[in-house]
């Protein structure tokens, strides 16, 4: 009698949800050392929420980083250059625009804390980064002070 108990109650434990899908294609592929299985298709899945957030299990969410930000886009083309990328000391900012005075830029680290924020006074603008340590800055270009483009720089060790 206990061993019918037991083989019921285990049969209860073992008891597994599983994420179903329709599959377009697929694979099953044996050998000595052990089976492999893939599916190719859209898995279902339960959705977990809250008002923070929300968990997708089983699902690949595609992100896309834009880098730039505000104003006209036609604005934001090859006229805005920074150079040499990565840099170990001087960077340069070209505003190839005719109304340069009217921009403005800003370095800040990677936590968002501003380092340094300086008028542009001419189409061509160099500063040092010398006394900064190597790592990922942000060069936020305003106009007006509205953002225009946010550059990835990398600093360098000399």
């Amino acid at each position: 009698m206990k061993t019918i108990i037991c083989l019921f109650l285990l049969g209860v434990s073992f008891q597994g949800f599983a994420q179903s899908s329709i599959n377009s294609s697929g694979m099953y592929a044996s050998g000595g050392s052990g089976n492999v299985a893939s599916a190719i298709g859209q898995v279902f899945y339960e959705p977990f929420g809250s008002p923070s957030g929300s968990v997708h299990p089983g699902v690949e969410h595609a992100y896309e980083i834009l880098e730039t930000l505000g104003m006209d886009v036609r604005e934001i083309g090859l006229n805005l250059k920074i150079y040499p990328n990565p840099t170990p000391d001087i960077l340069y900012l070209n505003i190839d625009f005719k109304d340069f005075r009217k921009y403005s830029f800003e370095l800040l680290d990677n936590s968002g804390r501003s380092l340094m924020m300086k008028p542009v006074d001419s189409s061509t603008v160099s500063f040092s980064m010398g006394s900064y340590a190597a790592g990922v800055y942000l060069l936020k270009v305003t106009k007006n002070g509205k953002s225009i483009k946010i550059f990835k720089v990398i600093k360098s060790d000399k």
